[in-house]
Order: structure tokens, then sequence, then C-alpha cells
């Protein structure tokens, strides 16, 4: 099989990215994957993963008051034979207005991120991420949150000085994330070496990549084992105080990789004549 390169440039801009779009031929993917309803109860101002991306920036933007715009991602493969998939979508929903400069000042914010599945998973949502920095006066001491989580989900399966953390793996939830017994998983290298690793689920080890990025060959497992990970994080100042919510979900990201692998590939080593240019030579 010829080999595959991979490039991907990131507009921040709707006008920047539509113009990227026009100046190329955009292919498609088909929406085949469907998430069935999750098996974990984390949610995020009630949105979980796999829910569709127009019912969660509405819902964001009703419970936090907070306007989403659309992050867009250009990812163009090529085999060696110059056969090329080229693709536009959007990858993220992000606060309007709130960047690098915000998150590293010493202003009061709240934001939300979103990051979504391509249209082979309907542009569903694979993670959210939400972190407000308040006055301390204007938030609950951490242990109030940390209690309040635990009226809804019961106790973490990891606590530290730094937060807490609900995991659910394949056989549902993990109490401890750090006393589960080793597992092991073969790998082959795509010269064809295989290597045995030893890994806790939704502990170590493994990539936990969320957003797509196009692989021939995929040697490492995207988090296996792992269904879901909740986490809650507290970062403490003398006058503000920064509270963090992220929920991402492994099962989804598994499948919408592994889907968007196969179409791009299969568009790739396709048989079908590519029309011939009409440039001025």
């Amino acid at each position: 099989m010829s080999f595959v390169r991979f490039a991907h440039q990131l507009f921040m801009a709707s006008m920047i990215s539509s113009a990227a779009a026009a100046a190329h031929a955009q292919d498609s993917l088909a929406e085949t994957l469907v998430p069935e309803p999750r098996p974990y109860p984390y949610a995020i101002l009630d949105i979980q993963p796999g829910a569709e991306a127009m019912d969660a920036s509405s819902m964001f933007g009703e419970r936090m008051m907070l306007i989403l715009v659309p992050e867009q991602v250009a990812l163009r493969v090529e085999n060696g034979e110059g056969r090329a998939f080229a693709l536009t979508f959007d990858q993220k929903l992000v606060t309007q207005g709130v960047g690098l400069h915000t998150r590293m000042g010493r202003d009061p914010y709240a934001e939300i991120k979103a990051t979504l599945a391509t249209e082979a998973m309907g542009g569903r949502v694979l993670r959210i991420q939400r972190t407000f920095r308040e006055p301390n006066e204007n938030l609950p001491e951490p242990a109030a949150i940390l209690a309040q989580l635990e009226g809804l989900y019961g106790p973490p399966s990891q606590r530290t000085s730094e937060g807490a953390t609900w995991a659910w793996g394949q056989d549902g939830f993990i109490p401890d994330l750090d006393g589960q017994p080793l597992h092991e998983i073969t790998t082959v290298s795509q010269f064809g070496s295989r290597k045995t690793i030893q890994y806790r689920p939704c502990s170590t080890g493994f990539s936990a990549d969320v957003e797509y990025r196009f692989r021939q060959h995929r040697e490492t497992p995207i988090m296996p084992g792992c269904t879901a990970i909740f986490t809650v994080g507290f970062s403490g100042g003398a006058q503000l105080s920064t509270v963090s919510f992220s929920l991402t979900d492994f099962d989804l990201i598994r499948q919408h990789v592994a889907e968007v692998d196969r179409q791009i590939l299969e568009a790739l080593t396709s048989d079908a004549p590519v029309p011939p240019a009409d440039m001025d030579l």
C-alpha cells in the first residue's frame, strides 16, 4: 500500500476556513455512526458526549449565557500516487472572546469547549470542558463542590490535592483507579515488530487524543478498556480561584477514529478514475 502523508491546518476564522475550502475540491464522509445512550451518569450542564452539536451549543448558551462559535480544521491526506482526500469540518465549539490572553490573565472568566466528531458521527460531541475563574467569595469551597458531585455520582475513582476523577471502564464504574490489576496488550508496529505493554484502564500508558489526526498505522491504542473519564480540578489563589470540569468519552473516540480512518483509506485506495484537471498548462 502506498505511503500516506498527513497534513492539517487549523483555521480560527470562518472566513479563512471558507476560502481554504473553496481553493480545493472537497471530499466528504458518510454518516455511519449514531451513538447509543451512554452507560455512565456523568454530564456537564446536562450534556453528555454523543449529543448533537446544536443541542449542546443551545444548552451551554442558555445555562452559561455564552456564545459558542465553531473552530474549523482543514485536513488533507495524500497517497504516493497523488490521490488526495481533503476535508474541512468543525472540530470544536469554543467560547467567543476567550483565548490564551484571557486564560493567562487575572480577570474572572467562564468558558466552554466541546470537541466534535466529523460528519462520520454527525459532528457529535466527544469531549466537554468547562472552566470558570471567579473571586473566592463567589465560589463554594472545593470540599463543597466535591460533596455535591459525590451526591450525584458517588465517591470518586481517584482523589488528589488538585481534584478528583470518576472513571468508567468496560465493566462499569472503576472504584479505585490506581488499585486496578494490571492488564496486558500487544501492539504491532508498522514494520511488524510486536511489543507487550502493561496498563491500568483509564489510568496510564496510552494515547488520550480527542481531536482527529489521520494515521496510516495506529500502533498505540486509544485508552483501551476505558469508556469515559469525568474530572474536576481546583486551582486556588488569594483572591481568585479556578474550577474546571472535563468529560471525555474514549469509547466514542475509538469508534470515530476507526471509521474515519476506514473511509479515508478506502477513498485513497479506490480504483475509480480521477477526472483530469482543467488547469491552464
